[in-house]
């Protein structure tokens, strides 16, 4: 600033000779008379006020130090002088501002714009306009202010608190970390994340930058609804949630508590951090709505919510409950309209995009094919689990279980005849028909709640349930996924998989096929079943080798070689899954990983295997279907570090006692492209 200002006191202050200030006017001092004159003057004008500066000079001239020496030690002095007042002030708003004008040609001197910086964030509101757009228009001053400071600027600016955003926005849902969490459609470790997720760098941020402002939580929550419509997204239901439960634990619940669709959020919340749905919690539910009209109704909030994953996937363990309860009963029972209005709210978080981007005054009704048939059909295989469960524990009470899981060479004794009851692979004759697979093609809804029936059946160890449906969740892939050109954008599946085709050769795997925004959120709940899947193979005792054993009973073993066409239900579904979509790749590694880890307990250190009858044909199957793996299946160039760690821990579980067998770059030439 050139010119004379007033000092906080009204006194006339002195001239700030700072920065370009004092270049130019040396400049212009020189350009006038003697240059050498004019910089003595200069000095003695604008210099430092050192009392007895002469002597202290020369001393310091004497000892060495150089005048830039000396009066960068005076700066450094200075600034943190003024620093420390800058602190303890306790202004007036006319010595605020009074000051600030004073101070605030430091914003352009990188060594000094923390001063006034400083200063602003003591009194965000008092900022200026003229030093708003000031910062604005610079992105280095901006980048160095605090919070207050940006939450003030984004007040006026919505532009600019847009960019800010949209940005932590998109770090959020973009997180591999977070997606992978609210992959998990059930047990321990989707309890676990319901309360872990929410410590992630980026929900912080985002908290952070809405603050105590209402204004900009309302903006955050329409750019949310944006990015929903856009992408079609299922992690910013996640978002939308996360942010209020946050902001009410972080000491800002006066923002929040105006949110109309709080109650909303807290009924669910206790909900999914209990991971299951009572109808105290339903009960909740219906008191939300009728505290509206139905022109009040906030219909694209309460889609925006319902379409949380961790929200969607404890309504289909309850729509899951309820068809238990029916099952006994099934012929006779009256509670099928209890299914009516959990599959209305999950109904709700399925159509979220349709919703918000139609501006819809109405949700959604339920698909009545999904209810009134699938849903029924649903219950009858419920009620056979129910039978079959009651087998087994009848078998369990007469001690007939005494043998373990182990897996028999195909051709030889069938493992079914020497595994303990509650791991019979029988099968209860019930079958699909075609129309309730085209139904289950084309409802999510109906998805749902078969997701969550079989993951269930792998607790109890179900494989010939799971041996019934999952082929035909398999087939109705290029419907979920909802590809153009149908069962053509996959390789065809056959009968058997058959794993010698392999290319000895490295080969680049295919990128997978593109999909629609439409069929986003029905992707990721592929996507979810597959890692819940194996998740649940994983923390299920003895489930792998019941798995293997019924691999090795459908192949077409060589001897000596193990087997190399597959005919197991379970492996062709992964296979159909993991063509198109990379995180199916990604878990059909992780499997393979746990299967090594299992049948070498004794290297791997897991307490709980048995050894295995055919050891070496497990072997050759777990190294032929990584191979396999490796060269035909989906690979996302914006996910390979994920891919190849999973890859790196096949390799960790490789035996090396598996000889030709052993996974490793010299073995393995299409495993390899993911070990560099």
């Amino acid at each position: 600033m050139d010119g004379s200002a007033d000092t906080p006191n009204g006194q006339p202050g002195r001239q700030f000779l700072v920065g370009a200030v004092g270049g130019e006017k040396i400049k212009r001092m020189m350009s006038l008379g003697n240059p050498k004159q004019a910089i003595v003057e200069f000095a003695q004008e604008g210099g430092l006020e050192i009392p007895a500066s002469e002597t202290i000079y020369g001393l310091l001239d004497s000892l060495g130090y150089t005048r830039w020496d000396i009066h960068n030690s005076v700066l450094e002095s200075t600034v943190l002088a003024a620093q420390k007042q800058i602190q303890n002030a306790n202004l007036s708003d006319e010595d605020h501002l009074r000051l600030l004008e004073q101070i605030r040609p430091y914003l352009s001197i990188k060594r000094l714009r923390h001063l006034p910086l400083m200063l602003m964030a003591q009194r965000p509101d008092l900022i200026s306009d003229d030093i708003r757009m000031t910062i604005r228009a610079n992105p280095n001053i901006y980048s160095h202010c605090s919070i207050g400071i940006k939450q003030e600027l984004w007040k006026h600016d919505q532009d600019l608190f847009r960019q800010s955003v949209f940005s932590l926005i998109r770090a959020y849902s973009g997180s591999d970390e977070l997606v992978s969490m609210a992959r998990e459609m059930s047990g321990a470790r989707a309890r676990e994340f319901a309360v872990s997720h929410r410590k992630h760098g980026a929900l912080i941020e985002i908290v952070h930058a809405v603050g105590s402002s209402l204004q900009l939580y309302m903006q955050m929550l329409g750019m949310v609804r944006e990015e929903l419509v856009e992408k079609n997204d299922p992690i910013l239901g996640t978002l939308r949630s996360d942010i209020v439960v946050v902001m009410q634990q972080t000491g800002m619940a006066e923002v929040v508590k105006d949110d109309i669709c709080l109650g909303l959020v807290r009924a669910l919340d206790a909900s999914i951090l209990r991971q299951s749905i009572d109808e105290g919690c339903i009960d909740k539910l219906r008191i939300f709505f009728d505290g509206f009209g139905d022109d009040e109704l906030p219909y694209g909030e309460i889609a925006l919510i319902f379409s949380d994953p961790y929200a969607r996937h404890v309504l289909a363990q309850y729509i899951l409950a309820i068809m238990e309860e029916i099952a006994p009963n099934a012929d006779v029972s009256s509670r099928y309209e209890d299914l009516d209005y959990p599959s209305l709210v999950l109904s709700i978080g399925l159509s979220a995009q349709k919703i918000i981007n139609g501006n819809l005054k109405e949700f959604p009704k339920v698909n009545r094919n999904t209810k009134r048939k699938f849903f029924r059909t649903l219950v009858r295989f419920v009620e056979a689990s129910q039978q079959r469960d009651q087998k087994a524990r009848v078998r369990d009470q007469l001690g007939d279980t005494g043998k373990k899981p182990q897996i028999s060479r195909a051709g030889s004794t069938p493992a079914v005849a020497i595994v303990s009851a509650p791991t019979v692979i029988e099968e209860s004759g019930l079958r699909p028909t075609q129309e309730e697979i085209d139904i289950l093609a084309g409802s999510e809804l109906a998805r749902q709640a078969l997701y969550a029936y079989l993951l269930k059946r792998v607790t109890y160890m179900d494989l010939g349930m799971l041996n019934v449906w999952l082929p035909e969740v398999g087939k109705v892939v290029p419907s979920i996924l909802e590809l153009s050109n149908g069962q053509d954008a996959l390789t065809s599946t056959l009968a058997h998989l058959d794993l010698a085709a392999t290319p000895s050769s490295p080969r680049d795997p295919p990128s997978p096929p593109e999909i629609l925004p439409s069929a986003n959120l029905s992707a990721f709940e592929l996507d979810a079943f597959v890692q819940s899947l194996i998740t649940r193979v994983k923390e299920t005792k003895g489930m792998a080798l019941v798995i293997l054993g019924s691999i090795l009973q459908t192949g077409d073993s060589v001897v000596g070689d193990g087997a190399s066409k597959i005919a197991a239900p379970f492996v062709l579904f992964l296979d159909q899954a993991a063509q198109a979509r990379h995180c199916a790749h990604e878990q059909v590694v992780r499997l393979l990983a746990h299967l090594s880890n299992v049948l070498f307990a004794e290297s791997a250190g897991v307490p709980d295997a048995d050894v295995a009858e055919d050891k070496e044909g497990a072997t050759s199957f777990i190294f032929k279907f990584a191979e396999y793996a490796a060269a035909n299946y989906a690979v996302d160039p914006q996910h390979l570090p994920g891919l190849k760690k999973r890859y790196s821990e096949l390799v960790s579980a490789s035996p090396e006692q598996a000889s030709g067998h052993r996974i490793c770059a010299s073995n393995c030439p299409n495993v390899a492209k993911f070990l560099e």
